[in-house]
């Protein structure tokens, strides 16, 4: 499993909240592509993620972290895999496509409904943990 960092909100059992806004685990419509029936498209969209939490963008680093980051307090750094950050399944349906050294994003396998990749994102949410060292 890929090594993969994202900056989300939390919920009380420090889990990453599932949701298509900003900060969720999931995908905003703007995020990804469908076709006319409603299918998530493979192609270089998807769900934005990291090699390390320190190489993600600074507008979304929480400010407490004291790198720069700009940030909201409740957000955290979660990680998800220990493996190299490189092109390869990572979840049931989800493939990690990186685009350059500090980005990836993790997309629909294969054609599918939208809500089975929204269903197969948020089957991660167990294994994303707060790392923020």
């Amino acid at each position: 499993m890929p090594r993969m960092f994202r900056v989300m909100k939390k919920g009380d059992d420090d889990k990453p909240v599932v949701g298509q806004g900003f900060g969720e685990l999931g995908v905003r419509p703007t995020e990804i592509d469908t076709d006319v029936q409603g299918n998530a498209v493979q192609n270089d969209k998807g769900m934005s993620v990291g090699p390390a939490w320190r190489v993600l963008s600074l507008f979304v680093v929480p400010k407490r972290l004291g790198t720069g980051g700009r940030g909201k307090a409740n957000a955290h750094c979660f990680r998800r895999g220990n493996g190299a950050f490189q092109q390869g399944p990572c979840g049931n349906g989800l493939e990690l496509l990186p685009d350059s050294r500090t980005h990836g994003v993790v997309r629909p396998a294969q054609l599918v409904p939208l809500a089975q990749y929204l269903k197969d994102l948020a089957a991660t949410r167990e294994e994303w943990q707060i790392d923020e060292t």
